[in-house]
């Protein structure tokens, strides 16, 4: 694929051989010539921009691969949030067990029974 400069650059080179094959003026060629400046100049033009545009393409896609670490860190850390207090609900679930029991222990053992200095 040719570039733009290139393509202008043929274009120019063919105006010119076509104009000058016709016996053209001298008007005709500078006014030739003046247009293939233009055209050259459009094309450089073109060119620039697309780098630019590339070079901000590549600045996008940086960024857009930045943010997806970012949000794949900080899914893991939510995951790992929500391990940790599914942990902690299920102990505190253990703790409230073992004392519910040792009450109804306490509750059982001492029916029927007055410890010294308490009135049965």
């Amino acid at each position: 694929m040719l570039s733009i400069a290139s393509r202008c650059s043929i274009a120019a080179i063919l105006a010119g051989t076509l104009a000058l094959g016709g016996c053209a003026t001298t008007d005709s060629v500078k006014k030739a010539q003046e247009t293939a400046d233009q055209a050259m100049s459009a094309a450089q033009a073109a060119q620039s921009a697309a780098q630019h545009a590339q070079s901000s393409a590549d600045a996008a896609a940086a960024a857009a691969q930045q943010a997806q670490t970012a949000a794949d860190t900080a899914n893991t850390t939510a995951q790992g949030a929500a391990n940790a207090a599914q942990a902690a609900n299920a102990k505190a679930d253990e703790n409230a067990q073992t004392l519910q029991n040792m009450h109804t222990r306490r509750s059982h053992g001492s029916r029927g029974k007055a410890k010294a200095g308490e009135r049965g």
